[in-house]
């Protein structure tokens, strides 16, 4: 009668050195699941990716996601250790948010050096195709920045709600990539005397003339502006879903697209006496900021501004809304801003509000960040916001990429400072990946193997 499979022995040693092995194997696969990532699902995968503000020492990444996600970026430097980056509004917080839209600034770079980066959106991993996304820091500019206006505005959900976790990205001929990140209140401030050229090697001087274009972007949300860089402070609210284009409009109409800009915000009471901008103890960075306020309509407003001093008066208009630039510089350092003006009870009130203006060799490194507080230029002395470490070998073959040309940022507020955090080195797979998957497969099977021949001894 012929033997069966089952009836056949088989060594003793063969069986152990098998099952041995099969132990080591994967012990060695869950040690090294670092290296199975999954990538990013359709919802969580990055869209509309863009790198911009770069300067000579820091650049910014945005994207959209259509799920909200926690990102970060993975930087790699050649013969140095990578390094990861959380999204700017969790540097200052020990809570990874998730966000529909990305704002990520890495900084304290070298200049005229070449990185590398991966995007991480909730663990998992994505490239430029196949490839890592590729930018190159720009070279030091020793030579003044121009005196400009900023790009200033307001972004609405198509509900009328304030548009939050939204990004502007400013396109200017021959400028670089700009892109800023809406306050919760949806508004931007964008200042302009630190756009570059699209080179990076010098600061850029615009024409009152020029056209700027505005992308805005929150999710599957799109909104689209064009604008004379002279009307930039004047644009009117913006909706998303809605494009714009105020370069045709008559200055008539451009005048009244100020008074809606310049309309109290619903929470201020009609006739109420107010400074609404500057804030209180904000910092600024244009030092000759715009500043607006309310008051009773057509009341002159009786303004001063210390320790320059400045004198001056203002008329509000028919809303009560009133502004005023002053003409000359203000110096660096704290200032006081003073405004006296009949009240409801024709009582003369006086507001005074102290601010603070920066020296032009402080300003921002030209991204803005989340409530209009841009990341600073920063030096081997003075730690801007946390970027963590970790110590993983480079690759990947340098690539040039070609980066659309956009403009500038903003500065008001300059966050606390915050020691640099060092991540571990090991980076388990996201739970409930492919990857899991794949080592709990390989695991049973070989555990099982093992098993089942010595059972057939």
């Amino acid at each position: 009668m012929r033997k069966g499979l089952w009836s056949k022995r088989i060594p003793t040693f063969f069986a152990f050195l098998l099952l041995f092995i099969s132990i080591w194997v994967t012990s060695f696969l869950i040690q090294k699941g670092v290296i199975f990532v999954g990538r990013a699902t359709p919802e969580k995968s990055p869209r509309e990716v863009l790198i911009s503000n770069i300067t000579d020492s820091s650049f910014t990444v945005t994207f959209q996601t259509l799920a909200k996600t926690v990102a970060a970026v993975s930087i790699e430097e050649k013969n140095n250790p990578q390094f990861v980056v959380f999204d700017d509004r969790n540097k200052r917080t020990d809570e990874q948010k998730p966000f529909y839209s990305h704002y990520i600034t890495v900084s304290d770079l070298k200049p005229k050096t070449i990185y590398e980066l991966s995007i991480l959106s909730d663990g998992e991993i994505d490239l430029n195709g196949e490839k890592k996304y590729i930018v190159t820091t720009g070279p030091l500019i020793t030579g003044a920045p121009p005196v400009q206006n900023p790009i200033v505005g307001k972004v609405l959900l198509p509900d009328g709600s304030a548009a939050s976790d939204t990004i502007v990205v400013i396109a200017i001929e021959g400028a670089q990539s700009i892109s800023s990140l809406t306050k919760d209140d949806g508004t931007y401030i964008i200042p302009t005397n630190s756009i570059k050229k699209t080179i990076l090697d010098d600061y850029l001087t615009i024409d009152g003339n020029q056209e700027i274009q505005l992308k805005i972007i929150r999710g599957d949300m799109r909104a689209s502006v064009k604008s004379l860089f002279k009307d930039s402070e004047l644009i009117p609210p913006l909706t998303l879903q809605k494009n714009y284009d105020f370069t045709k409009t008559p200055e008539q109409k451009i005048s009244s697209l100020a008074s809606q800009l310049k309309v109290p915000p619903a929470k201020t009471k009609f006739g109420e006496v107010k400074i609404l901008n500057p804030k209180p103890s904000e910092s600024l960075i244009d030092n000759k900021p715009l500043f607006r306020g309310v008051a009773l309509p057509n009341k002159t407003i009786k303004i001063t501004i210390e320790s320059n001093p400045i004198k001056t008066e203002v008329i509000s208009d028919n809303n009560g809304s009133w502004s005023f630039r002053p003409s000359v510089p203000l110096s660096p350092g704290e200032h006081t801003i003073t405004i006296e003006t009949q009240d409801n009870f024709g009582i003369l009130k006086t507001i005074s509000q102290k601010f603070t203006v920066f020296a032009s060799g402080a300003q921002v490194a030209e991204s803005a960040t989340p409530s209009a507080t841009p990341a600073i230029t920063i030096t081997p002395t003075t730690t801007q916001a946390i970027t963590p470490t970790v110590f993983i070998s480079p690759s990947a073959t340098p690539l040039i990429t070609q980066i659309p040309t956009i403009a500038p940022t903003v500065v008001v507020t300059i966050p606390p400072t915050i020691p640099p955090i060092t991540i571990p080195i090991t980076t388990p797979a996201p739970p409930g990946s492919s990857s899991s998957l794949i080592l709990t497969s390989i695991s049973i099977i070989l555990i099982f193997t093992g098993s089942v021949l010595l059972f057939l001894l």
